[in-house]
């Protein structure tokens, strides 16, 4: 005798709770299999998350990069930057250091209620690969300033 197995296919919604890991597991309560005449029991759905193409998740908290020029690191600047909300402005303080890590506040993954986790922005320093004349006369300046 052949052992057969008759599935039956149905779609269901499921809510995912915000902040979840992949290879997390949701149960759905009386959605598996019964035996004859018996009670369904739970199923259990693994979850999968795809990569964000910004951020990194790091438990409650988004990690990713911003490129500033050279200018914007010495004298400070407003850029804009996105957020899981839609983008904010970020204000970059003079004298940033390539790889300081600048920290928006309550803007990562929710934590349930009205708690959330962060977002760090790791800052790379951009350096031109050429300069103009002007641009190498001024930095010229800079030096003789002991910069």
């Amino acid at each position: 005798m052949i052992n057969s197995k008759f599935v039956k296919q149905k779609e269901v919604s499921i809510s995912v709770p915000p902040g979840i890991d992949d290879g997390q597991m949701v149960r759905l309560s009386g959605m598996g299999e019964a035996l004859e005449g018996g009670v369904p029991g739970d199923l259990y759905v693994k979850i999968h998350v795809r990569k964000h193409p910004y951020f990194r998740k790091e438990g409650f908290n988004l990690v990713t990069e911003m490129e500033v020029k050279l200018s914007e690191a010495l004298l400070g600047a407003d850029k804009v930057v996105a957020t899981l909300d839609g983008e904010i402005t970020l204000k970059v303080p003079s004298g940033t250091k390539h790889g300081m890590i600048l920290r928006v506040k309550n803007k990562g993954v929710p934590l349930g209620g009205n708690r959330r986790g962060d977002i760090y922005i790791r800052i790379s320093v951009q350096i031109p690969e050429k300069l103009s004349k002007e641009a190498k006369k001024l930095i010229e300046e800079l030096k003789k300033e002991g910069l």
